[in-house]
């Protein structure tokens, strides 16, 4: 009977270590499982963050094209100002530049160009010029529209708009250099 018992007993512990380890591998089966879930999870929640992020940063492009060269006769045709020229998604290109010397006497652009033909540019902005002994000492400002042509085989192209605000027969030549290989 003791014999009977101690058998009874061994079949039992093994039973029961097979039960308990089937256990202990389910609970390990389902942790494992819920921890892939929730590292998923926040994976998941990670990309989404990074998502809205990148969508709520406005897009935009900044292309600066090139730096070219500007004058007024009036301050010098040897020592030119120059004009950053950014392309913008409608076809224009901004432009945006100074002359000056040492009286502080400048030329100022800031606008817009495009090419209308071989030989013509249409400028929206403003153009400023300021000489001392003209149009009373006070800066002649063009708003608006204007066109800028080039003749023969100039590398400029010259304001058409020439006459200062003074009046009579002084006039201002502010050019643009160098923009054939730009504006097309």
């Amino acid at each position: 009977m003791k014999k009977i018992l101690i058998a009874l007993v061994i079949c039992l512990g093994f039973g029961c270590s097979e039960n308990s380890q089937k256990k202990v591998d389910s609970v390990i089966d389902d942790t494992s499982d819920s921890l892939v879930a929730k590292v998923d999870q926040v994976g998941d929640s990670l990309k989404r963050v990074k998502d809205d992020i990148k969508n709520k940063i406005p897009k935009f492009k900044i292309d600066v094209i090139k730096t070219i060269p500007i004058s007024l006769q009036w301050i010098s045709f040897d020592k030119q100002g120059s004009a950053q020229l950014t392309k913008q998604s409608d076809g224009w290109f901004s432009i945006k530049g100074e002359q000056t010397n040492t009286n502080n006497e400048f030329l100022r652009l800031d606008g817009k160009i495009k090419r209308l033909d071989a030989n013509q540019l249409s400028f929206e902005g403003t153009i400023i010029t300021y000489i001392k002994d003209n149009n009373g000492g006070k800066p002649c400002e063009k708003t608006g529209t204007q066109i800028f042509a080039k003749k023969g085989e100039r590398n400029y192209y010259r304001l058409q708009n020439m006459e200062n605000c003074s009046g009579g027969k002084v006039l201002d030549y502010v050019d643009i250099y160098d923009l054939d290989q730009v504006v097309k």
